[in-house]
């Protein structure tokens, strides 16, 4: 009988790092209205955040377990299933409980659901942010959403298709075909053509933003490296050192390529942390996997705190994590943890009857071979 891989606790603590992080970024950013007072924002020169610095990771982390995920099944339906299964309930839970929450709370609310209209139907199919009226009078737009954290659903979605897609080409097997997709991504990330690139608004809610395109893609490009060429890629101290100061040289030296540094070389460090062993988190075994739910609940919570509490970003940063800790304990219980519940359902009922068959199959040939006597 298989087993269960362990799960990897060092990946499971960065992923609610990376959830905690993303309020950490949008606290001073929705209590301002701009990002002067994000620390990591200050401290590359409004380069990077740390809400670019979560998704990046969460990013990287995706493309290495989904191409794994792949490589160790290579089935279209069972690969599309346990996607599904994994981001859509938990997407559309949150989507819908942040529309009614933040537009039942907000001042805003004697025109948010006389306005709602087909573009928040097709802004939920895209498994995008929930296109809703402002709720917020006198906040810019993009901070004036329902739920502003939801936009990278759509873009990690997109990237598990372009894995199946390689995948059933058979170019994960035959690794330089990726490596020469993170080369031309990662060189369209960093030139001018992923400012300058646009197309008809129309096509964005299906494409994306292709600025986001440009930068998402390269970063799940690089993620998938790490694991396709797991086996000559070193993991050393004297390494993880030297990848830190080449992050250090560059925000000295090129503030501009601090992204392109921080998942090349922090790529490096993040998967040298997570190949250690590291029997102080074997605590982590008890903690379920809340930082999907502190993620798409973080936004909604936050915001509504600002608006009524009117006080310090890190005040709301405090009080937003903790709710959103609960509500990921919740969405994990009741809506993520019962979703996946139905693909080991699945798997369970595929296996019964592929027994039944080989059984019937193995009855079968015996009795051929009694009458071969």
């Amino acid at each position: 009988m298989s087993r269960t891989p362990a799960r990897n606790h060092q990946f499971d603590l960065l992923r609610i790092v990376f959830a905690t992080l993303v309020i950490l970024a949008h606290a001073p950013e929705l209590t301002d209205s701009s990002n002067s007072r994000e620390i990591l924002s200050r401290l590359t020169h409004s380069q990077y955040s740390f809400g670019k610095f979560a998704v990046d990771g969460f990013f990287l982390l995706s493309a290495y377990l989904i191409v794994k995920s792949w490589q160790q099944r290579p089935n279209l339906m069972i690969f599309l299933r346990n996607r599904v299964l994994r981001i859509i309930p938990g997407y559309l839970v949150a989507a819908l409980l942040s529309t009614l929450a933040v537009g039942l709370l907000a001042p805003g609310i004697d025109h948010f659901f006389r306005h709602l209209d087909l573009h928040f139907v097709k802004s939920i199919v895209a498994i995008g942010s929930p296109s809703t009226p402002p709720v917020f009078p006198g906040k810019p737009d993009a901070l004036a959403q329902v739920n502003g954290s939801l936009w990278t659903i759509q873009y990690e979605f997109r990237c598990y298709l372009m894995v199946a897609l390689f995948g059933l080409c058979g170019l994960l097997h035959r690794r330089i075909f990726w490596l020469m997709g993170t080369i031309m991504a990662v060189a369209a990330m960093v030139s001018p053509l992923r400012d300058i690139c646009h197309w008809s608004l129309s096509l964005y809610p299906v494409i994306g933003d292709p600025t986001q395109i440009f930068r998402l893609t390269a970063v799940y490009f690089v993620g998938g490296c790490f694991f396709l060429y797991k086996d000559r890629i070193k993991f050393r101290p004297m390494f993880a050192i030297l990848a830190l100061a080449a992050i250090l040289a560059v925000r000295i030296f090129d503030p501009t390529r601090i992204e392109l540094a921080i998942v090349l070389f922090g790529g490096y460090l993040m998967f040298y942390f997570g190949q250690l062993t590291l029997k102080s988190l074997a605590w982590m075994k008890n903690v379920p996997d809340i930082s999907y739910g502190i993620y798409v609940y973080g936004w909604p919570v936050l915001s509504l705190w600002i608006w009524f509490r009117h006080g310090s970003p890190w005040v709301a940063f405090v009080a937003a994590t903790v709710i959103s800790f609960i509500l990921g304990w919740l969405s994990w219980h009741f809506v993520e943890s019962p979703a996946l519940s139905l693909k080991h359902r699945m798997q369970s009922s595929r296996t019964e009857r592929s027994s039944g068959t080989a059984l019937i199959v193995a009855e079968a040939n015996e009795a051929k071979a009694g009458r071969c006597i």
